[in-house]
């Protein structure tokens, strides 16, 4: 509870639950109330959501302060999003849990975790999760950072066929919201103006992240954001609104995707 108090000292209103799986915490409750009592404007809880597939539970959350609900999405459809999850019957939890909470007026969001073998799948999951009230999404793109095992680097999206994808699920027209679809891990130079709201600056949230063992940082410090940066991204117009790319990325597929926007280039669409 200690940083939920340092965290409305240092002028924090919003708190986000997640890491792992929060919704098996004992405390999620008390947390939640806590927060709300401190004065926490939004309290957003990220989650698999198989345990709000429990009403009661999203019940006792709603009321204790809890506004919204992001979901953890893997898939599409049971297939796959099972598969990915290794368990079956996550997705039909998920859905359950999702129903729950817009009924109890909770605000629903959407993070996908973007593999390179379900990277196709991306506009099927907007459209399947967007008519499931889910109203906003941002893309996540799969790390193998940690891990020495070939089949998992495979797995590492490549961000070209990460933006045809994003661009399609624009394309749709589902919203005119500007933050409908945004796009972690992806720096502002692999994505064209005409797609601009997909673009992520982690600096702008000034979200500072603290892990259970009381550990904190920024989160445009962590190296899972990018934190890398080529000798030709300083000439970059951007440069002080990109995270960086993730330096595993670098050692897989190079550099070659990342050419600087030029100053003058986008002064008619640029934030």
């Amino acid at each position: 509870m200690s940083a939920l108090v340092d965290g409305r000292r240092a002028g924090a209103r919003s708190l986000w639950i997640g890491g792992g799986e929060p919704s098996i915490r004992q405390d999620l409750v008390p947390i939640v109330r806590e927060a709300t009592k401190l004065g926490y404007d939004r309290i957003r809880l990220q989650t698999n959501a198989m345990m709000l597939a429990h009403e009661p539970l999203v019940a006792r959350l709603a009321s204790a302060g809890l506004t919204e609900v992001s979901l953890s999405i893997k898939g599409a459809d049971a297939a796959s999003h099972d598969a990915y999850a290794n368990t079956p019957g996550t997705f039909d939890l998920m859905m359950r849990g999702a129903e729950n909470a817009h009924r109890h007026g909770l605000a629903l969001e959407g993070d996908i975790l973007v593999y390179a073998s379900n990277v196709h799948a991306l506009v099927a999951i907007v459209s399947t999760f967007h008519a499931a009230r889910v109203a906003r999404f941002r893309v996540w793109l799969f790390s193998a950072a940690a891990s020495t095992d070939a089949t998992l680097k495979s797995e590492v999206p490549r961000i070209a066929d990460v933006v045809v994808q994003l661009r399609a699920a624009m394309d749709l027209g589902l919203s005119t919201d500007p933050e409908f679809l945004v796009s972690l891990h992806t720096p502002p130079c692999t994505l064209p103006a005409t797609h601009r709201h997909a673009r992520f600056d982690p600096t702008a949230y000034a979200l500072r992240v603290v892990n259970p063992g009381g550990h904190s940082f920024l989160l445009d410090e962590s190296p899972m954001e990018g934190g890398h940066y080529l000798e030709s991204c300083e000439a970059c117009s951007y440069r002080s609104r990109c995270g960086g790319i993730r330096g595993e990325y670098v050692s897989l597929y190079g550099s070659g995707e990342f050419v600087p926007i030029a100053h003058s280039s986008e002064c008619h669409g640029a934030p």
